[in-house]
């Protein structure tokens, strides 16, 4: 063996040797690090397959309670989706609870309606859109309730922005068209049909509000001129 060859194999060993010394002092922790990944990796498919389970049976059992209602069994179907509120995986509680509020309004529990529709507006955990839609509905059964001094207060905020501006704007106005506050009336009518935006049978409506209220006015006008 020449000088070199014998250089070599000596190195050759020294780097086994430290190899060996290296993988005895961090091999456990590598081997730790690796089962880590494959356990993390097996965990995660496993909760997505639970969150994929739970999801469905909570879907089936607010399909089922909806079939209930459809077939006439109110109280039945108001029964089921109050466990789907309480038990329910996802979004699927916060759909059984506006349901609920549907149901005990077309039962005539109209004060239970809207109590439970504010409870869903006035709950920030909820999204910003979630708690607009809720707080529309809320108003829209108090207005047939007569208290228009509430939704105006209530709405007035919602007409500038959000989704559902539109129907604020018309919901607060037929407020004050009930308290037959004409002037205050007027501005949000031609706000209405101003805004391009507007969906096309509101902005009709709106038209003919606008064309009703200047009526009035006209004729208010002459009745305290006499």
């Amino acid at each position: 063996m020449s000088e070199s060859d014998f250089i070599r194999e000596v190195d050759e060993e020294m780097r086994n040797e430290q190899l060996k010394k290296m993988w005895d002092k961090f091999g456990p922790y590598v081997i730790g690090f690796a089962l880590l990944i494959v356990l993390g990796t097996a965990a995660s498919k496993g909760y997505d397959y639970w969150r994929t389970t739970q999801s469905a049976k909570s879907g089936d059992a607010f399909i089922e309670a909806i079939a209930l209602s459809d077939s006439g069994n109110s109280e039945q179907a108001i029964a089921a989706l109050e466990t789907l509120k309480t038990s329910g995986f996802g979004g699927y509680p916060l759909l059984a609870e506006m349901r609920i509020a549907a149901e005990k309004s077309a039962m005539g529990d109209v004060d239970d309606a809207i109590a439970l529709y504010s409870s869903v507006a006035n709950n920030a955990d909820y999204d910003v859109v979630i708690q607009d839609l809720a707080r529309i509905r809320a108003n829209v059964l108090m207005l047939d309730q007569g208290k228009a001094d509430d939704v105006i207060l209530q709405l007035s905020g919602q007409m500038d922005g959000g989704a559902f501006r539109h129907t604020a704007r018309e919901l607060v106005l037929l407020a004050y068209l009930e308290n037959k506050a004409f002037a205050e009336a007027l501005p949000i009518a031609d706000r209405v049909v101003a805004d391009a935006e507007t969906p096309t049978q509101l902005r009709q409506r709106a038209e003919v509000y606008a064309s009703y209220i200047r009526s009035k006015i006209v004729v208010d006008s002459k009745e305290s001129a006499q």
